[in-house]
């Protein structure tokens, strides 16, 4: 007898969304509007460079962009734009959720009342199988502490594998924390985590949130802040607010012991505590030049200043006139080893680990973090 089939996570389920999570969300735009709003102000009190400060390369396309026109319509906050939340996160993980293909060439969704039950389970069972095959290679021999598992909210959709709604964005984000564990990282954060009873992490760019919801359950200790252009802020925000409203957050440079802080960009400089690991992935080889120096050289001066290492994934963006990560980060750190890339199957970018401390040996035998 063959096993079923497995089962499908569609919007029905997921994009419901309680009276109680409209208003948090709309306090949350409210907060997160009057940053943007402020970011001039903000740059002329404080001498931070504009070209630091404002979206710049691949995120500077006011007023029409998909970055900025995804902003607009999240920020409205109706019942939609919070039960659907996923589907407007497209900018961040260049996958079309509810066309189920590679975002380019899709333009931003304005309704999301086409995408019935019955459109998006076609499209699932057409285009979702080879992300199916590939998470349960991913997740077949790690600790059930790595894997992602996505909230049910937020309009998510795919295939329900042992509880976890998989699709394109639950493997790469699977692919980050494969990453993570198998270059010795998440072994050397258990030990920090049990030595101190906690440690600190900030993630430049953290897209709608999801890597810091994987942490904030592997390592409910750990204190948290991302680093992200104000209107980035946004999904983030509510993603995190409203699926884990146990934790304590902040929005500023005010730390928030074991909790989730969010910080707008032009705010980073007066971040000057060290942290365990800085994490970026996609973001950076998509900034100007100036923004990526800015950011190492905090790496540098504070950041890591004692003991910790910084770990990016991004693609090499050189063809499209834009930068590639990796070797700017060569330039800044004595110390970096290649974790993979395309050519030995990742499917977002070139893979690495950086330190200004020698790197000790991982589980597999290769260098890793001490």
């Amino acid at each position: 007898m063959s096993a079923l089939p497995p089962s499908l996570v569609l919007p029905s389920e997921t994009r419901i969304v309680a009276p109680r999570d409209l208003a948090v969300a709309g306090e949350l735009a409210n907060r997160i509007v009057a940053m943007v709003e402020d970011r001039e102000g903000y740059a002329q009190r404080y001498g931070v460079d504009p070209g630091f400060a404002f979206p710049d390369a691949n995120w500077a396309r006011e007023p029409v962009g998909e970055f900025i026109r995804s902003y607009r319509r999240v920020a409205v906050c109706d019942e939609e734009a919070v039960g659907g939340l996923r589907a407007f996160s497209m900018i961040f993980s260049g996958y079309a959720l509810y066309e189920v293909r590679l975002a380019h060439g899709v333009t931003g969704f304005s309704s999301l009342e086409p995408y019935t039950d019955k459109v998006i389970a076609e499209r699932l069972i057409e285009g979702n199988g080879p992300y199916v095959e590939r998470w349960s290679a991913m997740t077949a021999d790690i600790p059930i502490d790595c894997w992602f598992r996505p909230p049910r909210r937020f309009g998510d959709i795919g295939h329900d594998m042992r509880g976890v709604i998989v699709n394109h964005d639950t493997v790469v984000y699977q692919e980050r924390i494969n990453l993570i564990h198998s270059s010795g990282l998440f072994e050397w954060l258990t030990r920090l985590a049990a030595r101190n009873g906690g440690f600190n992490v900030l993630e430049i760019g953290g897209g709608y949130g999801a890597l810091a919801y994987w942490f904030k359950t592997a390592f409910p200790h750990c204190s948290y802040t991302i680093v992200d252009l104000p209107e980035s802020l946004l999904f983030s925000s509510l993603y995190l607010r409203l699926s884990r409203p146990d934790l304590a957050m902040g929005w500023g440079v005010d730390p928030v012991p074991y909790g989730v802080r969010f910080v707008p960009n032009y705010m980073a400089q007066r971040l000057q505590e060290p942290v365990s690991l800085v994490i970026n992935t996609l973001s950076m080889s998509e900034m100007s030049r100036l923004q990526v120096d800015t950011y190492l050289s905090l790496m540098k001066a504070h950041w890591l200043s004692g003991e910790g290492f910084f770990f990016e994934q991004n693609q090499d963006n050189r063809h499209a006139g834009l930068l590639c990560a990796r070797e700017i980060a060569a330039e800044f750190f004595p110390f970096g080893r290649n974790l993979g890339s395309a050519s030995t199957g990742l499917l977002q970018g070139s893979a690495n680990l950086w330190g200004f401390q020698p790197l000790l040996p991982s589980p597999q035998g290769e260098p890793a973090p001490r």
